[in-house]
């Protein structure tokens, strides 16, 4: 979809989500920050099979500058094949400093890295258990699936879906036929804003649809939109990088997300704009100028290893000195 799409049936028109907007959400710590006031995030994610999504969903939180990350193994999982390592050793060699087991946190990042049909019954009752809470889910992958059951009273919440995913839940929550502008394929096209939009309604949730337009839609009706982003990102594991630095910034923000979960959606629209420009500067295209695309290819560990990098440039295009309803944890 365009940059600035028009409003259709009644949804306002998409607002182009540019640097002075993503600045606003990424203000350095300030002299009298410690590690729990920078944001805690709670992370499930990773399996026997995939472990290295763990690694480099808690990879980007980290380098997204957070002040903890939590590691917390998936219940009752199989046994790792082919000599791989459980996510939980893997994200210990990657990440030393991270903390393991449950424990207080400011937000969720839950599903990269998992499928929703081999997740145990233990782990799937424990999923569905964070949507009764107050703290924000950022909900990926495998956990999608558990935003079926939500309503109006669940924990805020952001799904990051891309366009298959989306067919998925809109068949799964039983809202008719899907429409599709520019269908291509059966996992390709792209959904009209009407579409997204009554589905977050029905979700009770933000949802950042991935593309290389990514379009955010809240419940409340606030519409954004980022890129194009570099077609360097199509490549495998960038989707759990994404999913990390929106972990890490729904955790740096929880207050204001907890008192208001439209928040959601500008911290959604500002991951999304991190990962592009984190990206562009790991393939060595200029980071100001998105029409480029004249890098070298890249990895999904680079974009999380450019992070730091990306928010110290949107920063410097930016400046800005206070974060909006920035609120410190008691």
């Amino acid at each position: 979809m365009p940059a600035e799409e028009p409003a259709q049936a009644g949804i306002p028109a998409s607002k182009l989500w540019g640097v002075a907007d993503a600045a606003a959400w990424l203000r350095p710590p300030a002299d009298n920050d410690h590690k729990y006031t920078r944001g805690v995030l709670a992370a499930r994610i990773g399996s026997a099979r995939y472990p290295g999504a763990a690694v480099l969903g808690v990879s980007a939180a980290w380098r997204t500058g957070i002040g903890m990350v939590r590691y917390v193994a998936p219940l009752d999982d199989a046994q790792p094949e082919l000599g791989l390592p459980t996510p939980a050793a893997a994200v210990l060699a990657a990440r030393p400093e991270t903390v393991f087991g449950d424990g207080s946190c400011d937000a969720w990042l839950v599903g990269s890295g998992t499928d929703s049909g081999s997740c145990s019954v233990a782990e799937t009752a424990a999923i569905a258990h964070l949507h009764t809470g107050e703290t924000p889910i950022v909900l990926d992958a495998g956990a999608l699936d558990s935003a079926l059951a939500r309503t109006e009273a669940s924990a805020p919440a952001v799904l990051t879906p891309h366009i298959g995913e989306i067919r998925r839940l809109w068949a799964e929550a039983d809202l008719g036929p899907l429409p599709l502008l520019r269908p291509q394929g059966a996992g390709s096209g792209t959904v009209p804003l009407s579409a997204v939009a009554r589905l977050a309604t029905r979700l009770s949730a933000t949802i950042l649809l991935k593309g290389s337009i990514t379009t955010v839609v809240s419940p409340g009706g606030r519409v954004m939109s980022v890129g194009p982003a570099t077609p360097w990102l199509a490549t495998a594991g960038t989707g759990d990088v994404l999913a990390g630095i929106l972990g890490a910034l729904v955790a740096r923000h929880a207050g204001p997300v907890r008192a208001n979960p439209e928040v959601l959606a500008p911290l959604a629209a500002t991951a999304a704009l991190v990962h592009d420009v984190a990206a562009r500067l790991a393939s060595g295209d200029d980071a100001t100028d998105p029409t480029q695309c004249a890098g070298t290819p890249i990895t999904a560990l680079d974009v999380a290893c450019a992070v730091p990098k990306a928010i110290s440039t949107l920063s410097r295009l930016a400046p800005c000195t206070t974060s909006p309803g920035s609120t410190k944890r008691s």
